[in-house]
C-alpha cells in the first residue's frame, strides 16, 4: 500500500528482494542491515540494526504478523491486538 507506506511479505523472502520490490514503488525500508541475502524473518529475529543513532532496529518496523502456532493455529498480532505477545513475537532477543 504505497498511501501508507507498508507492505506485506512473509518472513522467507530475502531482505535484497524486498527492497528490491519496494524501488519499483518509490519505497525502501527504513534501515537495514548490510546483508542483503537474509530473510525478513530471520533479520527482525535477531534485532539487527543497521546504522545510524537515531534509526530504530529493524523488527520495529514490523506492525502486525501472522504468528503459525501447534496449539492455537494461526494468530494475528500487533501493537493493538495481543500487545505483549506482539512484542515477544517480533524480536527474538526479549
Amino acid at each position: 500500500d504505497a498511501k501508507k507506506k507498508t507492505v506485506t511479505v512473509q518472513a522467507g523472502i530475502r531482505v535484497a528482494e524486498l527492497v528490491d520490490a519496494l524501488r519499483e514503488h518509490g519505497l525502501t525500508l527504513q534501515n537495514f542491515a548490510s546483508i542483503r541475502e537474509q530473510q525478513v524473518g530471520g533479520i527482525i529475529q535477531v534485532g539487527a540494526h543497521g546504522t545510524g543513532a537515531t534509526l530504530p532496529p529493524i523488527d520495529e518496523q514490523v506492525i502486525s504478523m501472522k504468528l503459525v502456532t501447534p496449539a492455537k493455529g494461526t494468530i494475528e498480532l500487533s501493537r493493538e491486538k495481543d500487545p505483549d505477545i506482539f512484542y515477544f513475537a517480533r524480536c527474538g532477543l526479549a
